[in-house]
């Protein structure tokens, strides 16, 4: 084979390797712009579930507590206060705060 067939077989792999080359210079410039985007995805979803948490334990904190419950009696009277009709008594009261007590545990 004559020096100039070599010599321009050579050039067209070196062409050939260099265009490999970009192609996978531009593939992983992508993938790393991928990566940044990734990366701030997951800084606002950590910052979502940081505020998520915080207003689920504000919310935790401000429920009232069994001592914050009214006695069964006077739940029944304001409920009978504001709903004349109602076929509640003592007894249904009581269940309702023993229910929400044990909710709140």
């Amino acid at each position: 084979m004559p020096e100039w067939a070599t010599m321009n077989h050579e050039r067209q792999e070196l062409k050939a390797a260099n265009n490999q080359l970009a192609e996978w210079d531009k593939e992983l410039n992508q993938l790393h712009e991928r990566n940044g985007d990734l990366g701030l995805k997951v800084q606002m979803l950590e910052q979502e579930l940081k505020e998520a948490r915080r207003d689920r334990e504000e919310s935790k904190n401000s429920a009232p507590t069994v001592a914050d419950f009214p006695e069964p009696a006077d739940l029944l009277n304001q409920l009978k206060t504001r709903r004349k009709k109602s076929r509640a008594d003592l007894a249904d009261m009581e269940a309702v705060l023993d229910i929400l007590s044990y909710l709140e545990e």
